[in-house]
């Protein structure tokens, strides 16, 4: 391999800014709604090569991973969930339409024979945070009877329903605890996209890198290669003029037989990871998944200062989606705990009615007696006397319920503390691991650093040692056997190289991950609208949000 050709810059500290040295690229909007891949890819095959930066790996990526597509709509459901669960809110209303007839024998003469009845009914009830129901109902009766004085007998009532839970099942929390839930999931699942889009930018970086590797892997088989079957022309010259022994030419032989074979596993090697970021990138059959990818960014990297571990730590405990997500386990833990500690309580409810009455029975007359004849009056007359409130009528009631063992209640409650004392564990749990992650992130990639250095010092030495031996072999103080064993060192320390550049590259990558910056890095920002929020919501056709 030309050293000049994949030039790295060694690194002599390393710090917080490597967090954000990205490929500098126009900032790229990742949408949470569930949008198809564009149809079209921006790639073209030319000379039978796809020529991809890594910014085009990761735009891709972001737009096309099928991963991405499956949790947009994960996310789209949660986001939904919000809605349907403040369905609770909705406004109720109800018709309810009845008719009879009936005819049956007549006992005496104050049971009616034959009775009809049309009635309609119209309500409406709407819940509110506390727990309360209000409710608003119309009834409209018409009955006709020979056991009425009155025939026809229209009746009509308005009535104004209130009802309050006073211990269980009272307040924000018990009414709103389904909706709290839906939006505490809603919040899990951005942050679990999040996280998605961190790990698919991690994939692709990775992958990427990786076949930068395979492709220099295989440089470095053909340059071995080439430098073997020079050396067996060197020898086949020298044995035909009687300088060399003939066996010389078996070492340099199988030399070349190896350096082949390890080509055809780097050709291996190259076609894997090309179909590992073809995945990636969901490319579609045809073209795309025939012909050589052929990276064209440079691994070179400018060092950075030093990191402020502690800075990093902060940052990563503050932005990293997987806190994030647990501290919203840790928050619906609460919810729970505290509504089922809610529920222990006995059940004490207030309830309360008012009513106006009206019918069309009226008075057409005085009797002798000084009493008042009541007539038949007309339909009018009923709600003439709802709306002048004539009769009215209210009632109110309280009803206690106390349960006397309560075991189910106490062993749910039971049960919620115990589980959010656990989710708070694993909230330290987390911090724990990422602290850890963090720690070890920068160290590895101080590790690769320097491993990048001794590994160019070793193929420098060995290239230099080759040099000297093929002197002493020119000069007949060598054999063909230490020149292969020198030109294997030579191949050995080169892939060293390769495999150091590479893993500083992933340790970079892990670094920005475990810290959080990997967005920021490629200047990658997520566009996901909020949750609907709206109680009162009086949208009642096509007000929803179409998936």
């Amino acid at each position: 391999m030309n050293r000049e050709s994949f030039h790295f810059t060694a690194l002599k500290a390393w710090g917080l800014a490597l967090l954000l040295a990205g490929p500098a690229s126009a900032q790229l909007q990742v949408a949470t709604d569930t949008v198809a891949p564009p149809p079209e890819v921006p790639l073209e095959v030319r000379d039978g090569a796809i020529e991809l930066s890594l910014d085009d790996a990761v735009e891709l990526a972001l737009r096309r991973n099928l991963g991405l597509v499956v949790e947009r709509y994960t996310r789209s459901q949660a986001r939904e969930g919000v809605r349907q669960a403040l369905g609770l809110y909705d406004l109720g209303a109800s018709l309810d339409l009845q008719a009879s007839d009936i005819t049956n024998p007549g006992a005496s003469r104050f049971q009616g024979s034959a009775s009809q009845a049309q009635q309609a009914t119209f309500s409406f009830s709407q819940l509110i945070p506390t727990g309360a129901t209000f409710g608003l109902g119309w009834q409209n009766v018409r009955s006709e009877s020979d056991a009425n004085s009155i025939t026809p007998l229209y009746s009509s009532g308005l009535t104004f329903s209130f009802s309050q839970p006073l211990l269980r099942n009272r307040g924000t929390l018990a009414t709103e605890r389904q909706l709290l839930l839906a939006q505490n999931q809603s919040q899990s699942s951005s942050q679990e996209f999040s996280r998605q889009v961190i790990s698919t930018l991690q994939q692709v970086t990775n992958a990427y890198w990786n076949l930068v590797a395979a492709r220099e892997q295989l440089k470095v088989a053909r340059e071995s290669l080439v430098l073997a079957q020079q050396l067996h022309e060197r020898n086949r010259i020298q044995v035909e003029v009687g300088t060399l022994a003939p066996l010389e030419l078996v070492q340099s032989e199988a030399n070349i037989a190896t350096n082949e074979e390890q080509i055809i596993s780097s050709q291996t090697v190259v076609g894997n990871s090309e179909d590992a970021l073809r995945q990636l990138l969901n490319l579609p059959e045809g073209p795309l998944w025939q012909s050589e990818i052929r990276p064209t960014t440079s691994p070179e990297v400018e060092a950075p200062p030093p990191v402020d571990i502690e800075a990093a730590i902060r940052m990563a405990l503050e932005q990293r989606p997987e806190v994030k997500a647990q501290r919203l386990v840790v928050e619906q833990a609460r919810i729970n705990s505290a509504y089922f500690r809610n529920q222990k309580l006995p059940s004490l409810d207030f309830s309360a009615n008012y009513g106006l009455n009206g019918s069309n029975a009226k008075v057409v007359g005085t009797a002798p007696n000084g009493s008042p004849i009541v007539g038949p009056g007309s339909f009018s007359d009923a709600l003439d006397q709802v709306i002048n409130r004539d009769f009215t009528g209210w009632s109110a009631q309280l009803t206690l319920g106390i349960p006397l063992q309560n075991r189910s209640a106490r062993a749910a409650s039971s049960i919620a503390d115990l589980t959010l004392k656990s989710a708070e564990v694993s909230l330290a749990q987390t911090e724990q691991q990422i602290m850890t992650q963090v720690r070890q992130a920068a160290r590895q990639v101080d590790s690769a650093a320097k491993q990048i250095e001794a590994a160019k010092a070793s193929a420098h030495f060995q290239e230099r040692s080759l040099d000297a031996e093929k002197k002493r072999y020119e000069n007949g103080m060598s054999s063909s056997f230490e020149i292969t064993r020198i030109q294997q060192d030579l191949t050995a320390a080169k892939s060293r190289q390769v495999n150091a550049i590479i893993a500083y590259r992933t340790a970079v990558t892990q670094l920005q991950q475990a810290t959080a910056q990997l967005l920021q890095a490629y200047d990658v920002t997520i566009d996901d609208p909020e949750a609907p929020a709206d109680r009162w919501d009086f949208s009642f056709f096509g007000g929803g949000r179409k998936p």
